[in-house]
């Protein structure tokens, strides 16, 4: 960030100033007092976020501190930068989806077997209509 906080303070109490003054003329005092008070907190509020964005986004503030101290070391800069890359775990992940035979053997001597659920309707497939129509009566009453 750029400058102190002394700037948000002087500028927002020049507009709470000048909200006052302006106000004064035309409400009562304790009107123009609560306006002049939140004139003050958005123009501090908005200070702040321009003094944020010159030092952070404009990069103003590694211009003010390279020119205040030009032989800076190399140790102020560590810290600041962010590596995001990942490392290579290529052959671990061949190796875990290729499932060697011993880790088959590790994990227990039991071998896949898909499920086998029993037929539901295997006695409705041989049903003769009639009975198949006594069957939708019956479900029908209930």
């Amino acid at each position: 960030m750029i400058g102190t906080i002394r700037w948000n303070f002087i500028i927002g109490l020049i507009s709470l100033v000048i909200t006052f003054g302006c106000s004064i003329v035309h409400n009562i005092w304790l009107t123009s007092f609560i306006r002049s008070v939140y004139s003050f907190i958005i123009v501090f509020a908005i200070v702040f976020l321009f003094r944020w964005v010159l030092g952070t986004v404009a990069g103003f503030n590694q211009l003010a501190s390279a020119e205040s101290a030009p032989h800076a070391s190399e140790e102020e800069g560590k810290g600041t930068a962010l590596d995001l890359t990942t490392p290579d775990e290529e052959a671990s992940l061949h190796q875990m989806l290729k499932g060697s035979p011993e880790s088959n053997a590790s994990a227990g001597d039991s071998s896949f077997e898909p499920l086998n659920p029993p037929k539901l309707s295997s006695r409705m497939n041989n049903a003769e209509p009639g009975e198949m129509a006594q069957a939708v009566r019956r479900m029908t009453e209930e």
